[in-house]
């Protein structure tokens, strides 16, 4: 067993998985599903570039803020579900109303596979 895969640290949460649906006009779409997967993940705090950074003190002269985090899920969600597509979004934490705070999925998949102890996928959320 890895240590990435020790489960203190992991955290409970929603997984919106993305679905294929047909719209009224015959068009393939995928969207995020209305049905949550409960699982457990590690949420770690990304550090902003410098670029991003300035560009939200610029937008609106620091009356919004926008948090990224990056996001793991331990071997045997990826093993069950595969990778998340670009359309879902994890429900995490609570937002200024208490409900449950929706973070999309920012990016595309960062996939780790140089050894089979090792070897993860980790994703990128972000809120403003």
């Amino acid at each position: 067993m890895s240590i990435l895969e020790d489960g203190d640290f992991y955290e409970p949460c929603n997984v919106y998985l993305q679905v294929v649906k047909i719209s009224p006009d015959g068009n393939v779409q995928t969207c995020r599903s209305t049905t949550p997967t409960p699982a457990v993940a590690r949420f770690d705090k990304q550090g902003q570039s410098g670029t991003s950074a300035r560009r939200a003190e610029t937008d609106s002269e620091g009356f919004t803020t926008e948090d990224v985090y990056r996001v793991r899920f331990p071997r045997s969600f990826d093993e069950e579900y595969g990778e998340l597509g670009a359309q879902a979004a994890i429900g995490w934490g609570l937002d200024a109303k208490g409900r449950e705070a929706i973070w999309p999925i920012f990016g595309n998949v960062a996939r780790h596979n140089r050894s089979e102890r090792t070897r993860r996928a980790v994703y990128v959320i972000r809120r403003s």
